[in-house]
C-alpha cells in the first residue's frame, strides 16, 4: 500500500487555490459547510466529518448510461432517484445527451428546455431529498463548442490550431465555457493536449497540432477562455486537461502502448500539461487509456503523482476518461476484477471515475477490508467537494431554462465562428486562379462527396443553422456565377445514430459510384472551373471506442473511391480548385500535383460554408499555417518537424523522405517579406532573456495575414536535442506595402533542457535563432549563452 502522504498535502494546496481569504464562520456552527462566506477548506472540512463511507463514495462515481437508473422514459424519475441516489452522487456526464435512454438511438441530444429540465430536477433531488443536500457536478465536451443541440459549433482542434491566434482561441473557448454553463455544466472536458506525431491515430482530429510550444499556448487559451482566473465565474466551467498522456500510440491504433523514453516525455509530451498548469490552474487532469513507460495512466502512481503533482504542481482533481478504470480489467489485463481494478485507480491517486462508477462502487467493501485507507477517500472526495463549493453550487445549483435557450449561438457568438473558419482554412497552393472574381460571368462546378453537408468532427453538437460549401458558395456568387453540382461519389455508407462516434461503417460496394463519377464528368465538363471538396468524413478519423467504431487507419490516401473521382476530374483539363474537409494529413499526392489551387479547411464548423466563400471569391485573404507536417508516403511516417539530428542523416532507396507540405506552411493572395531576426545582444547570461526584433512587409497588392515563426536550435548540446524548437509566433494583418517590427522575448525556457545527467539546465553553448513563414522557410542569426 502506498503511502498517502503527499496526496494529503497535495489536497491542502488544491482546496484553497486562487481562493480569496475571507472571515471564517464560528468552527461550532452546526452548518458551516452551507455559509457562503467560510472559506472553502473549512466548508470541506465541515462537510467530510458529517459524511458516511457510502456518502463519501458516492461523491467518486459518475452516471452517464446508468442515467437509464433515474429515467422513466427521458425524465427524471424521483422514485427510481430515492434508491439510486440515496447517497448522493459526485458527478453527471453529459446530461443533454439522451445516453440510458431507449431514445438514444433515435436522437442523440435532448432539447434545451428539456435537458434543463432533467439537470435541474436532478439538483432538486439532491439539494432536497438526500440527508446533506450535496448538489452535483455536471460535464460536458467543449473540444471546440459546448457539445450540446444549438449551441455554437467552432472549427475542430485541429482548424483552431491553425489559426495561430490565441486571442481568437481564448475567445472561442470563452463562448465555448459560458454555452456549456448555461446548458447546466460546470466542468468542459477540455482542451486536449496530445501530440498530433502520428495521422494514423484518428484522434489527431482532437489535437491542435504537433508541436509542444504551440499545443501549449493553444492550450493556455482554452483554459483562460472557458475557466478563466479562479474562483470558477458564474459564465465558466472548470477546464479539464487531457488525455494525460496520449503519446503517439503503436501503429496509430487507440489505446495502443505509447512507447517513448523518459527523455521523450519531458521535452515533449509533458510540456503542454507543464505550462498549462503553471500558467492557469485547471482544476481537473483525466489520464489518458494507454500504458506510459509500461503501466496504464489509470494505475500509474508514477504519472500521476510523482510527475503530475509533484514534478508538474497540479493540484486540482484527477477524472477517470471513460471506462480508463474498467478497462484495467477488460483491455489491460492488469485487475482480474473492477474490485482491484478500483484498488489500482484509487492508489495511482484517481480522485473520480467516469463514465459509471462501476468500479469504485466497490470502494466502501474496500475500505472495510482495509485494502484501501478512508484517508485516500477522503482526500479525492475533499477535491471534489472543493470544486462544488468554488463553484457556487450550494448557494446555486439551478439552471435558468430562459438564459439557456436565449443565450446561446447569438449573433455575435455565430460572428466569431465565421471569423474561427476564416483564420483556420489554410491555402497550401495556387497558380493564380484563386480568388474568383464573382464579378466575371463562370460557371462553377461544386463536385465533392464533402460538399453539401456541414462537417463538424468529433465532440461536436447539432446546430441547425450550419452551413455547408455548397451552400455557403451559393449565397456568395451572385447572379454571374451559375452553380452546379455532383457528389461524385460516396465515400462511405453509415448508419446514423445522431452522432458520427456511434454510426457504423458500411463499405460502399463495388461499382456503386461508377454512375455518380460519371455524372460528376458530365457537371464538371459543362463548367469553367472545378471546385471539388474531398477529405475524410467524421466516422473515419474519429476515437475507437468500442471494435464496431474504428476511426484508426492504415493507410492515409483519399478514402474509397475519391482518387478515382481525382482522377476523372484531371482528365476533364478544368482548372480545379480543390477543397479538403478531413481530420487528419492525407498524403494528396496528385491532387498538390494537378490541382490549380488546394486548401485545407479540416472540419469548420457551424459557418464553415459562408467562411470558405469569403475565401474563394477574395472577400478574405487565408492566413491559415500547417501545425502538422503533411507526409508524402505513408512509409516516411513520423514526419513532425522537431526530430533528433540523427533522424536527418539517412534516406530510403526510393529517396529522402520529404514531407508534402511542412511544419507551418500556408501561402496567402498577396507575398510578404520577412528579415533575418536581429538580436538586441549577440551573448546573454544563462539566465538571460534574448530579445529578437523581425520586420515583416507585405510586397503584394491585398491585405494579408502572415505568421512571423520564431525557432531555436542548439547548436552543441550535452544530450541531443531537436533540429528545430519553435519558440515563439506572431499573427498580423498588414496592408499592401505596410511594414512592421514584431519583437519577441525568448526567456531562458526557450533554450533550457534536460540534460545527460537529466537535469533542467541552460547549457552554455552557441544557439541559432531563426525565423520565417515556417519550419522550412528561414533566416537566421547567432546567440551566445554564457
Amino acid at each position: 500500500m502506498r503511502d498517502f502522504t503527499v496526496s494529503r498535502r497535495a489536497f491542502v494546496a488544491s482546496a484553497i487555490v486562487a481562493l480569496p481569504a475571507v472571515s471564517q464562520a464560528a468552527q461550532g456552527a452546526r452548518d458551516l459547510y452551507r455559509d457562503a462566506r467560510a472559506p472553502v477548506a473549512d466548508r470541506v472540512k465541515d462537510l467530510l466529518a458529517r459524511m458516511t463511507l457510502d456518502e463519501k463514495v458516492a461523491q467518486m462515481r459518475t452516471l452517464w448510461m446508468d442515467k437509464a437508473r433515474i429515467v422513466e422514459g427521458t425524465h427524471f424519475s424521483p422514485a427510481k432517484a430515492a434508491t439510486e441516489l440515496a447517497n448522493g452522487i459526485g458527478q453527471l456526464s453529459l446530461p443533454n445527451d439522451l445516453a440510458g435512454t431507449s431514445f438514444l438511438t433515435k436522437e442523440y441530444f435532448r432539447d434545451p428546455a428539456d435537458g434543463v429540465a432533467f439537470i435541474n430536477a436532478v439538483q432538486r433531488h439532491l439539494v432536497e431529498n438526500t440527508r446533506l443536500g450535496i448538489p452535483a457536478l455536471f460535464n460536458e465536451e467543449t473540444a471546440h463548442g459546448a457539445k450540446v443541440r444549438g449551441a455554437t459549433i467552432f472549427p475542430n482542434p485541429l482548424g483552431l490550431g491553425s489559426t495561430w491566434d490565441t486571442e481568437l482561441i481564448e475567445q472561442v473557448f470563452s463562448v465555448a465555457g459560458r454555452e456549456a454553463r448555461l446548458r447546466g455544466a460546470t466542468v468542459g472536458l477540455s482542451p486536449v493536449l496530445d501530440l498530433a506525431r502520428d495521422p494514423r491515430y484518428g484522434r489527431v482530429e482532437e489535437f491542435f497540432g504537433e508541436d509542444p510550444y504551440l499545443v501549449a499556448q493553444m492550450g493556455i487559451a482554452s483554459v483562460r477562455g472557458q475557466q478563466g482566473p479562479r474562483p470558477l465565474g458564474r459564465d465558466k466551467v472548470f477546464a479539464c486537461l487531457k488525455h494525460f498522456v496520449h503519446g503517439t500510440p503503436l501503429g496509430g491504433l487507440n489505446t495502443a502502448p505509447a512507447e517513448f523514453t523518459d527523455r521523450t516525455l519531458r521535452e515533449a509530451y509533458l510540456i503542454p500539461f507543464e505550462r498549462v498548469i503553471k500558467m492557469t490552474a485547471p482544476a481537473v487532469i483525466m489520464p489518458s487509456y494507454n500504458e506510459v513507460n509500461g503501466i496504464p495512466s489509470h494505475a500509474s502512481v508514477e504519472l500521476l503523482q510523482r510527475t503530475g503533482r509533484d514534478r508538474l504542481g497540479f493540484k486540482g482533481a484527477y477524472f477517470s476518461d471513460f471506462g480508463g478504470i474498467t478497462n484495467l480489467v477488460s483491455e489491460h489485463h492488469m485487475a482480474a476484477d473492477n474490485k482491484e481494478a478500483a484498488l489500482q485507480g484509487i492508489t495511482a491517486g484517481v480522485d473520480m471515475e467516469m463514465p459509471d462508477g462501476a468500479a469504485y462502487k466497490n470502494l466502501p467493501e474496500l475500505v472495510k477490508a482495509g485494502k484501501v485507507p478512508e484517508s485516500a477517500i477522503d482526500m479525492a472526495v475533499s477535491r471534489i467537494l472543493a470544486l462544488k463549493f468554488e463553484a457556487g453550487l450550494f448557494e446555486n445549483p439551478y439552471t435558468d431554462e430562459r438564459r439557456a435557450i436565449r443565450n446561446v449561438n447569438m449573433p455575435a457568438d455565430i460572428a466569431l465562428a465565421r471569423k474561427a473558419a476564416q483564420k483556420s482554412i489554410i491555402l497550401l497552393q495556387n497558380d493564380g486562379v484563386l480568388p474568383l472574381d464573382p464579378a466575371k460571368p463562370m460557371k462553377l462546378a461544386v463536385i465533392g462527396p464533402n460538399a453539401q453537408d456541414p462537417l463538424f468532427g468529433g465532440y461536436s453538437g447539432e446546430n441547425a443553422k450550419a452551413v455547408g460549401v455548397l451552400a455557403g458558395v451559393k449565397a456568395a456568387a451572385g447572379p454571374n456565377v451559375q452553380v452546379s453540382y455532383a457528389e461524385g461519389v460516396r465515400i462511405i455508407n453509415a448508419t446514423n445514430s445522431g452522432q458520427t462516434a456511434t454510426n457504423i461503417i458500411k463499405p460502399v460496394p463495388a461499382g456503386e459510384n461508377d454512375a455518380r463519377i460519371a455524372e460528376a464528368v458530365r457537371v464538371a465538363e459543362a463548367a469553367d472551373i472545378i471546385l471539388l471538396v474531398v477529405g475524410d468524413r467524421p466516422e473515419i478519423t474519429r476515437e475507437m471506442i468500442a471494435a464496431i467504431y474504428p476511426g484508426d487507419r492504415r493507410n492515409l490516401n483519399l478514402y474509397g473511391d475519391q482518387d478515382r473521382l481525382v482522377e476523372a476530374m484531371i482528365a476533364t483539363g478544368k482548372p480545379i480548385v480543390s477543397l479538403l474537409l478531413n481530420g487528419r494529413p492525407l498524403t494528396v499526392n496528385r491532387l498538390a500535383e494537378k490541382a490549380n489551387a488546394l486548401l485545407e479547411g479540416w472540419y469548420l464548423g457551424q459557418e464553415g460554408g459562408n467562411a470558405f466563400a469569403d475565401i474563394l471569391f477574395g472577400k478574405v485573404n487565408p492566413g491559415g499555417k500547417l501545425t502538422v507536417t503533411f507526409p508524402a508516403n505513408l512509409g516516411d511516417l513520423p514526419v513532425y518537424y522537431n526530430k533528433h539530428p540523427s533522424s536527418q542523416n539517412k534516406r530510403y532507396v526510393e529517396g529522402k523522405p520529404t514531407p508534402l507540405f511542412p511544419f507551418g506552411y500556408g501561402i496567402s493572395y498577396t507575398t510578404f517579406d520577412i528579415s533575418a531576426p536581429r538580436l538586441a545582444q549577440g551573448t546573454i547570461g544563462l539566465d538571460g532573456t534574448a530579445i529578437v526584433e523581425v520586420d515583416i512587409t507585405n510586397t503584394g497588392a491585398r491585405v494579408g495575414d502572415e505568421v512571423v515563426q520564431i525557432y531555436v536550435r542548439d547548436d552543441v548540446s550535452s544530450a541531443p536535442r531537436p533540429i528545430l524548437e519553435l519558440r515563439g509566433f506572431q499573427r498580423v494583418t498588414l496592408k499592401p506595402g505596410e511594414k512592421r517590427t514584431l519583437r519577441f522575448e525568448l526567456e531562458p525556457d526557450a533554450f533550457a533542457f534536460w540534460n545527460i545527467d537529466m537535469r533542467y539546465v541552460v547549457e552554455p553553448g552557441d544557439f541559432t535563432i531563426y525565423a520565417g513563414p515556417n519550419s522550412a522557410s528561414l533566416k537566421s542569426a547567432k546567440l551566445t549563452v554564457a
